[in-house]
């Protein structure tokens, strides 16, 4: 691991009792997921990224389901037209979605007095080692975990012997009436001595096996597929008894060299803040753990952690409205770009299926749409305007694809991967404008999620959400094909001269960012879309004194809307808006609020509040109890991570600003190696609540627009030729290899 001054932390620590399931301590390898935690016993909650349901999924119809047909019968005081255009199959009423499915835990039951007292997580191995406590006298004995980072295997070394046993509990325990309504079988178990196992076969998937196997002072678990329930065993177990009769040690070793190689290209941050600190690097650790790229099946909505109490929330789906999108945000900044193959090669198979919805919903060949909310296959796990007209969902992926560009400069993926999405994204796009009393418009659309609460009014003309991501699309678009050399569309100029930046609200001299035309933002909503423009798409530009009065009224219009009904992951959305604005205390401040309302004791962040008082988003469910009903999703752990980069150091604008969100409590901080679009990677460091200096480094030379807070004037010392004095903000010219240390003048 990088280390700075300011020593890095190689350990994170847990007291326990970890006393539920998304409490536990996560290891992962992007395939096999599993949490340990418990209290007496050590339990270990097991699942796979590929473990699908996959019936029932939903399909738009041909020659009805088209965005012709949604404008002319679309109707906001009535939601009776909506099962004209979007028809459900009659078979498929009241049957569950596809869906990753619970599967359930081993539990290792302990010899008399012993007891999990403490985990300790070795960030640079990923081995979690659980102190034994005792009720008698001292002991120094440990349980220590290794999971695989190339293979569906887990390793247990047990050194002291202090394993008595081994218990299979599997989610039918949990949720069988809900399993056996939707025609899931019960599963089969498979208990000898010294061999622990069971496998959950599906309807129309293959099966998915368990087996931990003993071995002298050590125990291996496998997850591995099959046709059914028995085949999966049969391969769990075989699995499991090539690795026992393998070396072990190379485990170890491999997992040490790819945790090792992760931790060198990641930024070192220091925060003034000992929680932070703790859980930003927890949370790197689970991107890693998430999102490996040797891993075919991207992260959804939990990656590949799901619990045995109750299925998937929402299937543990691929949400494009912002919550894949924020899975994957660190991967930017964070320098682990690679990790995001696994999600453009699953998007990229879908290219026949995303034609097919173009084709559908506009009549066009040359297009692609992502549904809202699908499975691993892009089929849908809903049925409506907000599913496959929502376009922004896939805007905002095209923008991730153009992102990779920018970070890598890779040519080759612009050409042959980037360009064509984009391009078949803004197709459909092109196809929705219309021309309107001299300007382009879109006669519907779907600002995301607005309206949910207010049904049917969840849709209108021009919403800011779609507008912000056309401009932004149609600008990379061009600035695609210039890097190409190919003729752009004739098209995107007159799209980026005609159609509004957004749709705007409010009296003269008082205007502001509408949701869509007629439509304010009228009460408090958890999906900042509208002001999508500030961020994720950047799509401004020139902040002109008109440009910047607009949007300033639009975040104070916000703002007085509170925060009451939102959820974990539209607050670190939130910080990152107000970072972009400017503030700078207020960042902070969310962030200490979302904390207390979203982090559990395992440093995972869950869906719902954990109290009432400041946040009333699904209320009765608050009340619930957490342990058969607790929620994670990964979307907010690592939006979090991106907000505390943006704080630290963020583009927008064209504009690199160092420290733009820092509160003034943060007397000390630090960053080594964050990376950022055009190659370039930055450290800075604030000392005594002054800058003390910017160092960049750029891979492939070029230009960077710099200010740093609260500093005007800089010198920049080069490792040949004099030091320059400049005034910032300043355009910084690098040579390819170039590195320039910048201290206050």
């Amino acid at each position: 691991m990088k280390e700075t001054k300011s020593t890095t932390m190689r350990k994170i620590e847990w007291q326990f009792p970890l006393p539920r399931t998304h409490a536990g301590i996560a290891m992962g390898n992007g395939l096999f997921g599993a949490l340990i935690w418990g209290k007496e016993r050590i339990n270990i909650t097991l699942n796979r990224a590929d473990f699908w349901d996959h019936r029932n999924d939903l399909k738009p119809t041909e020659g009805v389901s088209t965005y012709q047909h949604i404008k002319k019968a679309y109707r906001p005081e009535d939601d009776s037209w909506l099962t004209k255009v979007f028809p459900v199959p009659s078979p498929a009423r009241g049957i569950k979605r596809p869906g990753r499915l619970p599967f359930g835990r081993f539990e290792l039951e302990l010899k008399p007095d012993f007891y999990p007292a403490k985990g300790e997580l070795d960030l640079a191995t990923g081995s979690v080692v659980i102190r034994i406590g005792t009720t008698r006298k001292k002991t120094n004995k440990t349980l220590v975990f290794d999971l695989s980072v190339n293979k569906s295997v887990m390793l247990i070394r047990d050194p002291g012997k202090v394993i008595q046993a081994v218990h299979v509990r599997t989610a039918w325990e949990w949720v069988r009436e809900r399993l056996q309504q939707t025609g899931v079988r019960e599963p089969v178990l498979a208990v000898k001595p010294g061999t622990w196992g069971w496998a959950q076969a599906c309807p129309a998937d293959p099966a998915l096996g368990a087996v931990c196997l003993k071995s002298k002072n050590a125990y291996v678990i496998a997850l591995e597929r099959g046709p059914d329930a028995g085949r999966a065993l049969g391969a769990a177990g075989r699995l499991a008894a090539r690795t026992i009769a393998g070396n072990l040690s190379a485990i170890r070793k491999a997992n040490a060299s790819w945790w090792q190689a992760y931790w060198k290209r990641a930024p070192v941050v220091n925060l003034p803040d000992d929680f932070f600190n703790k859980f930003y690097r927890y949370a790197l650790y689970k991107f890693g753990a998430a999102t490996n790229p040797n891993c075919p099946w991207p992260a959804g909505l939990q990656g590949p952690w799901v619990e045995e109490y109750q299925p998937a929330p929402w299937g543990g789906d691929y949400h494009f409205n912002v919550n894949v999108q924020q899975v994957y945000s660190p991967a930017f900044a964070a320098n682990q770009l690679e990790h995001l193959m696994p999600l453009f090669d699953m998007i990229d198979s879908w290219r026949d299926v995303m034609r097919r919805y173009a084709r559908i919903v506009c009549g066009i060949n040359d297009g692609f749409i992502i549904g809202m909310c699908v499975d691993d296959r892009n089929a849908l796990l809903g049925l409506g305007p907000g599913v496959l007209i929502d376009h922004a969902c896939s805007g905002w992926v095209a923008q991730m694809f153009w992102q990779y560009y920018l970070y890598t400069g890779d040519i080759k993926f612009l050409r042959g991967r980037a360009y064509p999405f984009m391009f078949g994204v803004m197709r459909v796009f092109e196809e929705m404008l219309e021309e309107k009393d001299g300007r382009l418009s879109l006669a519907v659309g779907i600002s995301a999620e607005f309206g949910n609460d207010i049904y049917p009014r969840f849709m209108g003309r021009d919403p800011s959400w779609q507008l912000a991501c056309i401009h932004m699309l149609a600008s990379a678009l061009q600035e695609a094909a210039e890097i190409l050399k190919i003729p752009p569309r004739p098209v995107w100029q007159p799209i980026r001269e005609k159609l509004p930046l957004y749709t705007l609200i409010g009296k003269a001299g008082e205007e502001r960012i509408a949701i869509w035309e007629g439509q304010d933002l009228d009460h408090c909503h958890r999906h900042h879309s509208h002001l999508a423009s500030i961020y994720p798409f950047d799509s401004l530009g020139e902040l002109t004194p008109e440009k910047k009065r607009i949007v300033e009224n639009s975040v104070d219009h916000w703002i007085s809307m509170g925060m009451g009904k939102w959820s974990e992951w539209c607050m670190p959305w939130a910080a990152i808006i107000q970072a972009r604005m400017g503030f700078k205390e207020s960042p902070w401040l969310i962030f200490q609020i979302w904390r207390k309302l979203f982090v559990n004791e395992g440093l995972a962040t869950v869906y719902l509040s954990k109290f009432g008082g400041i946040t009333a988003h699904r209320k009765a469910d608050q009340k619930k109890d957490r342990a058969t009903n607790e929620i994670m999703q990964l979307d907010g752990t690592m939006g979090a991570v991106t907000a505390l980069y943006e704080m630290l150091v963020h583009t927008h604008g064209g504009v690199t600003r160092v420290f733009p969100a820092v509160p003034d409590e943060w007397k000390d901080v630090s960053f080594d190696g964050i990376r950022l679009t055009g190659g370039f990677f930055i450290s800075a460091a604030r000392k005594n609540s002054r800058l003390e200096f910017i160092r960049i480094r750029s891979r492939r030379g070029g230009e960077l627009m710099l200010q740093a807070d609260g500093c005007s004037t800089m010198t920049i010392t080069r490792k040949r030729g004099q030091d320059v004095s400049v005034q910032l903000p300043a355009r910084l010219t690098f040579s390819p290899g170039e590195t320039l240390v910048l201290n206050p003048a």
